[in-house]
């Protein structure tokens, strides 16, 4: 085993040289693999046997680490998971050419087990578990310690309920899923009813908040402002409460902008918009034409529509990105700096341990 692939899987060398990612590994450990007699290189391979384990191993905290595959890197400790994800983000800004002027250190998450405020749980109405990763079986379980206590006790309510007829599956998948958070109550838990997104992790969600505002510190508070991909609000409450008065709020519509409305914000206008549009951007100018911070939170697909900022926004001064994928930044970064805008600083941030995910923080200025 010699390193890891984005998706945090083990990377192996076959002896005729094809290479093959295995789950479940970790750079150093030793062991027997066993591949399809069809197998093409840059394909899954299995552990079968561990003969010598890397020094970081350590012995996972979770019955169900095997079977639910949600925790690929539980089987390692804190600051190995930490190493990996620095890496992870070193390997991406090579790759890309990225220049970044103020690099800071991952932020790690205060809490490494018992931090997740938020699941989707999936059920065929008889067990109640995850999706076991790269295939549509339901893995049952019995606890989660990653989740938050109150997230705890709500997995344990919703157990006591089974078997239950109307949680059965109706579609296409073998299951049924539960959008659950530690603000509900587990009677008004209903199947496949989404919940508006929330970030995961509630110490980490306010650290990226305590981030948003050290950055926009200097920025007069007069200034327009543009927020694309708001969501319910979660950072927009941040802007309306550092005082700035002219405020854009833009998302899809649905039950997040419903959410947000409702919290009258003063400062934001909110704008129902397809973030996917190709004419996203000239629409949003119109509204907001002075812009000068732009703050965009984009989902794992990254700013799909990104190239139109440049003509409909030229009065920007500082761009704002926060990424849940790397390799989408990394291409998003790339077109920001070949038009002109550069890499002022960036916090890598550590939302959820024991997976490869990693957030980033990022300033960008012309």
């Amino acid at each position: 085993m010699r390193a890891l692939s984005h998706k945090g899987h083990g990377v192996v060398t076959h002896p005729d040289g094809r290479v093959f990612f295995v789950k479940g590994t970790w750079p150093e450990d030793v062991g027997i693999f066993r591949v399809s007699a069809k197998a093409k290189s840059y394909e899954n391979a299995e552990l079968v046997t561990l003969e010598s384990a890397a020094p970081e191993r350590v012995t996972p905290e979770c019955a169900h680490v095997n079977t639910c595959g949600g925790c690929p890197w539980m089987m390692v400790t804190a600051a190995a998971q930490v190493k990996a994800k620095e890496q992870r983000v070193t390997f991406l800004l090579d790759k890309n050419a990225i220049h970044v002027s103020d690099r800071r250190p991952l932020l790690p998450s205060p809490e490494f087990f018992g931090y997740r405020n938020r699941a989707q749980f999936k059920t065929d109405g008889q067990h109640i578990g995850y999706v076991s990763e790269g295939t549509n079986d339901l893995a049952p379980i019995e606890d989660c310690p990653i989740l938050n206590p109150p997230m705890r006790e709500l997995l344990q309510g919703l157990r006591a309920q089974l078997p239950r007829a109307e949680w059965k599956p109706t579609g296409r998948f073998p299951w049924s899923f539960l959008d659950v958070d530690d603000q509900q109550d587990v009677k008004a838990v209903k199947a496949n009813l989404r919940r508006p997104f929330r970030q995961g992790n509630s110490a980490q969600n306010q650290n990226m908040k305590k981030w948003i505002v050290e950055t926009l510190r200097d920025v007069p508070r007069e200034s327009p402002i543009v927020e694309a991909f708001c969501g319910s609000g979660n950072f927009t409450e941040v802007l309306a409460q550092a005082g700035f008065t002219q405020i854009l709020a833009a998302e899809v519509r649905g039950s997040a902008i419903e959410e947000l409305s409702a919290k009258e914000l003063p400062g934001v206008q909110i704008m129902e918009i397809n973030m996917n549009d190709k004419k996203v951007w000239p629409q949003i100018a119109r509204k907001q034409p002075k812009a000068r911070v732009l703050l965009v939170d984009p989902p794992r697909e990254g700013l799909e529509e990104r190239l139109g900022i440049f003509k409909a926004l030229p009065l920007l001064e500082k761009i704002i990105y926060i990424s849940c994928e790397p390799t989408t930044w990394a291409r998003d970064m790339k077109d920001f700096q070949q038009h002109g805008w550069k890499v002022a600083h960036l916090t890598p941030l550590d939302m959820f341990p024991h997976t490869p995910h990693v957030e980033l923080l990022t300033l960008l200025t012309r």
